[in-house]
């Protein structure tokens, strides 16, 4: 399958995101494998960024039978994560093989991925989990994290990366650097984090991530949402106006971490139905920093 990919080139980009469009997107490893094979072709030969980012779940893998016991979700048993860790690790491999990896690493130091996998796709309470991993593309050093903080309608089966350190890295060429799941942006939301009905693990978790963010003091922070389609003041279906999907969180992130220099997001811009912001407007308002943009 060939895609349509529009190129979208700031002066100066310190990363490049893929940005999927206009349908849903399966996350089959060997589509997405042919996507960035395609997008290596599309690439500006005259650029090269530190970072290539994709969506969150911009693929999967299926759930391994040997998993059937992670233990509280919230605090996975370790043999279960590492685990599933192996698999999300192998499933990054195989993307990069047959070449891809040499392709990449002419315009990127770096590929992030991410890596989701279901027990019953169709049902949230059961285990599920969200990777993020970046690829060193020079010598296949492999770092992981994932979603430490799910939505409410996940918190049953979400298992949870409770080790908040796997958020940050410090990499020799490119500094401190902060990797957030989907949700896990939510934990800079004023609107979110100030509720006085939050039960005492978000709570928790949301105070030692600030706190964690303020001692790495990270410059770079990378967001993998699945989708984002809409910005403050974006109309919705029912004709009020949407608060905004990500933007207060950034702002306050930005705040409460104020060594953050440039950061963005890579979301699927999907909606199945109602009103959607300008794809324009969510690249401009998911970012701070030049970027280069392939739409697909």
């Amino acid at each position: 399958m060939k895609w349509q990919i529009k190129v979208r080139k700031d002066p100066a980009p310190f990363l490049a995101r893929v940005i999927i469009t206009g349908k849903k997107w399966d996350a089959n490893p060997e589509e997405a494998k042919k996507l960035l094979m395609h997008i290596c072709e599309k690439r500006p030969t005259d650029k090269k960024v530190k970072f290539l980012m994709t969506c969150g779940g911009f693929i999967q893998f299926d759930w391994p039978e040997s998993v059937s016991d992670v233990g509280n979700n919230k605090y996975p048993n370790k043999k279960a994560l590492e685990e599933l860790v192996a698999k999300a690790k192998e499933c990054a491999i195989f993307i990069l093989r047959d070449g891809l990896d040499k392709k990449l690493r002419k315009f990127t130091d770096y590929i992030t991925l991410g890596i989701d996998s279901f027990m019953a796709e169709d049902n949230l309470s059961r285990p599920h989990i969200e990777f993020v991993l970046l690829v060193n593309l020079e010598n296949y050093k492999i770092y992981w994290t994932g979603k430490s903080y799910p939505t409410s309608n996940q918190q049953k089966g979400l298992i949870r990366i409770p080790d908040l350190e796997t958020h940050f890295l410090n990499l020799k060429d490119s500094g401190k650097i902060m990797i957030l799941g989907c949700h896990d942006l939510k934990m800079f939301d004023p609107r979110h984090y100030k509720r006085e009905n939050l039960c005492d693990w978000r709570k928790n978790t949301i105070k030692k991530f600030h706190e964690r963010a303020k001692k790495e003091r990270p410059s770079i922070v990378l967001h993998h949402p699945h989708e984002t389609d809409c910005v403050e003041g974006a109309k919705i279906t029912d004709r009020k106006y949407s608060p905004g999907t990500w933007d207060r969180a950034w702002r306050d992130l930005n705040k409460i971490v104020p060594t953050v220099e440039k950061y963005a997001g890579a979301g699927r811009y999907y909606k199945c139905e109602g009103e959607r912001s300008q794809l324009s407007e969510v690249l401009e308002k998911t970012k701070s920093g030049d970027t280069i943009d392939f739409i697909v």
